[in-house]
């Protein structure tokens, strides 16, 4: 069957690029990898790999890192360990509040 559709789409010029060095290391155009991608979404009818997130706790425990880090140093293990429990619900928020700034004081 003779290709006669185009698809067009935006992305950043960053993005191009980085996809563009990956797909010319494994012998690709960017066209060609996109008819791949199409193709096998076809095959699998879906998309030809997993799409997943972390589970629940590992978003909240990097979200809870990133709040908790002071001046570039990540959490202890002992503030992350505090966050485990309040997000298992074994401890309040008071309580571990109390805890964490009990470990930065």
């Amino acid at each position: 069957m003779p290709k006669t559709e185009t698809v067009h789409t935006r992305v950043t010029p960053e993005i191009k690029r980085k996809a563009d060095a990956v797909f010319e290391s494994i012998g690709l155009t960017t066209s060609q990898a996109i008819m791949l991608f199409l193709t096998a979404s076809v095959n699998h009818n879906g998309l030809p790999f997993e799409l997943s997130l972390p589970p629940k706790e590992d978003q909240d425990l990097a979200f809870a890192t990133n709040i908790v880090t002071v001046d570039g140093v990540p959490p202890s293990e002992a503030a992350k360990n505090i966050f485990r429990l309040y997000h298992r619900g074994y401890i309040d928020y008071e309580t571990a509040q109390f805890a964490i700034e009990r470990l930065y004081k």
